[in-house]
């Protein structure tokens, strides 16, 4: 059955409230996420169960998603913690490249705009 659905735990969205709020971990939001009608072999079937993952942590992320700067990071946290959670969890090679093909690229567009700021 694990390899055919898999259960986002979102530790970042009670880590976001623990300094504010004691949180026992009895409180951890979760979504399982259904993925047996995609062929992971594909890097079509990759692409879409990385949407449906992070479609979920947004999801279980949006409690934290305000207007003000600390909540925002705190969403972007969540957000990123959440989706590096379920795809350490599924455990699929394809998907794991993918993940990281996707914040890495981010990563490198945000030094690049750091670089040109200087």
């Amino acid at each position: 059955m694990h390899r055919f659905t898999t259960t986002m735990m979102i530790l970042a969205l009670t880590l976001g409230f623990q300094s504010a709020h004691a949180v026992s971990s009895q409180n951890v939001t979760s979504v399982v996420v259904h993925f047996a009608d995609l062929d992971l072999s594909r890097s079509e079937g990759v692409a879409a169960l990385y949407r449906r993952l992070k479609g979920a942590a947004k999801t279980l992320c949006e409690p934290l998603n305000a207007r003000d700067l600390e909540m925002q990071m705190n969403f972007r946290t969540c957000l990123q913690s959440a989706l590096s959670a379920a795809v350490a969890n599924i455990d699929r090679l394809a998907l794991t490249a993918y993940h990281e093909a996707q914040t890495n690229s981010r990563h490198e567009t945000i030094q690049i705009a750091q670089q040109q700021n200087r």
